[in-house]
């Protein structure tokens, strides 16, 4: 395949990846980088991806590990060669893992500051409407926990099958 075919090939893979990429915030680097890695037929080297992305090496390093963080792509050895290299992750099981543990992360830090909060509202006047948010916001995320929980219990299979045989 030619560099013309390639690059019509990726294209609008590429360019999902960064609206999506950046609807969550991101910057287009994170969406072209896992779109390079989707379309890649083996895991790529650094240098690989600092080729046909023409990133520096300095911005590959760093949006690779916001892709590992957010379970997006993940880093493999290749027997006989020291340097890393990378794969998008496509199982479902694991980007959902992945999911799952960075909204149980961002929970515990809410939950985490609502308890201060509250602590540092003891003896002190504070409005019933203050209380009842914080009340509120603590139920939200203590359900949405919840709902974390119960998700974690099944594969991703398991979970489409349930869903499905409840929806009919």
């Amino acid at each position: 395949m030619n560099k013309a075919e390639r690059d019509a090939l990726k294209r609008h893979i590429v360019d999902a990846c960064v609206k999506g990429a950046n609807s969550r915030g991101y910057g287009d680097a994170v969406g072209v980088l896992r779109g390079t890695l989707f379309l890649a037929i083996r895991p790529m080297s650094m240098d690989q991806l600092v080729e046909e992305t023409g990133y520096s090496k300095s911005t590959v390093s760093f949006n690779m590990s916001i892709l590992e963080n957010l379970g997006l792509a993940r880093r493999v050895i290749t027997p006989g060669d020291k340097r890393y290299h990378y794969l998008a992750v496509t199982d479902h099981n694991s980007m959902k893992k992945a999911m799952l543990v960075n909204v149980k992360n961002e929970n515990q830090l809410i939950m985490t500051a609502l308890d201060m909060t509250e602590k540092d509202l003891v003896g002190k006047s504070v409005s019933q409407a203050i209380l009842d948010k914080i009340s509120d916001v603590r139920s939200f995320y203590r359900k949405t926990d919840r709902l974390l929980e119960l998700v974690s219990r099944y594969t991703t299979d398991e979970m489409i099958e349930l869903l499905e045989r409840e929806g009919r």
